[in-house]
């Protein structure tokens, strides 16, 4: 192992180096590496005597404090933080306008199965079928709006009456075989 003064600069920079590249490229490999660097070439620095290990950890202190304070200020800096602290209190995951689709009817897009797409007026919205799977031109009815979740069930036709529901009598078919017959 290389020592002395040589040893104590070229650990110490190239941890500076690679402390400084990881800032500009951010990964974490290099600053780590940077790091034990720079702890290497502390503690060749205490085998050269005393003062040497405290300056070089003073000196690794204000580096490394410099780098910190000076990156967050710089202008790729800025573009990391929030420039004011009330764009963090403003911000919002999800879409506001979102709960005033609830009880909204519109059509399925793409099938759901259980999630897709689907169409209410002009607006294109990510939905979640309640339970079945929905091909795609279904008529929907948004039934829970959680956030950006958007719960939506197939809506349902409306029984027409009871009279429906029962079996025609061969007068009532008839009377409707000969009105189509006529209409023709």
């Amino acid at each position: 192992m290389p020592t002395g003064f040589v040893a104590v600069i070229a650990f110490l920079g190239l941890g500076y180096l690679l402390f400084l590249v990881e800032v500009v490229v951010p990964g974490g490999i290099l600053g780590i590496l940077g790091i034990l660097s720079v702890i290497y070439g502390c503690y060749v620095a205490f085998e050269l005597g005393f003062a040497w290990g405290v300056g070089s950890i003073l000196a690794s202190v204000v580096v490394f404090g410099g780098t910190v304070y000076f990156g967050l200020r710089s202008k790729t800096g800025r573009r990391m933080m929030l420039a004011d602290e009330n764009d963090a209190d403003s911000w919002k995951s999800a879409d506001q306008t979102l709960p005033s689709l609830e009880g909204a009817v519109g059509q399925t897009i793409t099938p759901l199965r259980p999630a897709g797409t689907a169409v209410f007026g002009d607006r294109r919205v990510d939905v979640v079928s309640d339970s079945e799977f929905l091909p795609s031109g279904t008529s929907i009815r948004v039934i829970e709006v959680e956030g950006a979740r958007v719960v939506v069930e197939a809506e349902s036709v409306p029984e027409e009456s009871s009279a429906a529901d029962e079996p025609a009598t061969d007068a009532e078919a008839s009377d409707g075989l000969s009105a189509s017959e006529s209409a023709a």
